[in-house]
């Protein structure tokens, strides 16, 4: 009994680390700190991008999000990781609002 309890148990983390919503969350949070800051220095290098910081990457993230079911079309490793860089992009871009939300001073009396 408590060697198919292990078993189960070994399975079933296999399937987890295989799972491509657990891969997309650890690439935002392991891929994307390498990856976000470059492309954003890149926009910065664009006048009208500049101005813009959160619109601009939040459009980052759907052309990401668009890429990456065309490229990776069998490999979900690499769909995955992808789309957690592409929601690491939509993140930055609304948490400027997230915050003005949340804040006590930006709320609504």
């Amino acid at each position: 009994m408590p060697m198919q309890i292990a078993k189960s148990f070994t399975a079933s983390s296999v399937g987890v680390l295989k799972n491509e919503a657990i891969i997309a969350v650890m690439s935002a949070s392991i891929v994307a700190p390498f990856i976000v800051p470059k492309i954003n220095s890149l926009l910065q290098s664009v006048p009208i991008l500049r101005e813009h910081g959160s619109i601009a990457s939040f459009i980052t993230g759907l052309a990401i999000f668009s890429v990456a079911g065309t490229i990776f079309k069998s490999n979900v490793i690499g769909r995955a990781v992808v789309i957690g860089v592409a929601g690491a992009f939509i993140l930055a871009a609304l948490l400027p609002i997230y915050s003005q939300l949340t804040s006590k001073s930006g709320a609504m009396p």
